[in-house]
């Protein structure tokens, strides 16, 4: 018998990223501030902040919603990670992500959140799905892709930024299904180039 929560099933490493969240999360202000992503920090050298601003929230509200969807994500393609660890995963979109927005949005100077990480695994778990044939790949893919087509359209959702104290970085979203379309890639690549990624499964 199978329980919801079966760890064998690759469910360890999302809960152990939720809770390394959840503990950067009750962090003193000041200690945040030395994880979040800083433009200026960043420009002097602190490249730690590529990766470990993704993992703080702007507030209680931030982290809820997106600890859920990390569930979400965990529950729907947990089984992927034989494929391409959580490890590798957070950490290629994480620093594919930061790097874009420190390259090619220079307004932003400072941005938390795992939002970004999210549209990549999801849009990965997408690809995976299709090309296991498995029912819902295509359409998922879709929905995500209009979803971004919407945001890049309408911009940032003033109503969640209210939710969240901070402006929804629809930026981070468009580069986190571009590095989820990178993570893919990998994948592909993976048999011909007899490369392995299995820690951290």
């Amino acid at each position: 018998m199978q329980t919801l929560f079966d760890f064998n099933r690759g469910y360890l490493p999302f809960c152990s990223l939720l809770l390394l969240a959840m503990l950067l999360f009750v962090l003193p202000q000041p200690l945040q501030q030395l994880f979040a992503y800083q433009r200026a920090e960043l420009a002097g050298g602190e490249l730690w902040r590529l990766f470990s601003g993704h993992l703080l929230h702007s507030n209680l509200y931030h982290l809820l919603l997106n600890g859920g969807g990390l569930l979400i994500i965990m529950l729907l393609h947990a089984g992927y990670q034989r494929q391409l660890s959580l490890l590798w995963q957070v950490l290629i979109s994480a620093l594919f992500i930061s790097g874009l927005i420190y390259w090619f949005n220079p307004e932003i100077q400072h941005y938390v959140g795992l939002s970004g990480i999210l549209h990549s695994l999801l849009f990965f778990g997408a690809l995976l799905d299709i090309k296991t044939k498995k029912t819902g790949g295509i359409l998922l893919t879709l929905g995500i892709l209009a979803k971004i087509g919407y945001e890049q359209y309408q911009g940032p959702d003033a109503e969640l930024g209210q939710l969240i104290s901070a402006t929804v970085a629809i930026e981070a979203h468009l580069y986190g299904v571009i590095s989820g379309a990178l993570l893919f890639a990998l994948v592909l690549l993976k048999p011909r180039a007899g490369l392995r990624y299995h820690c951290f499964k």
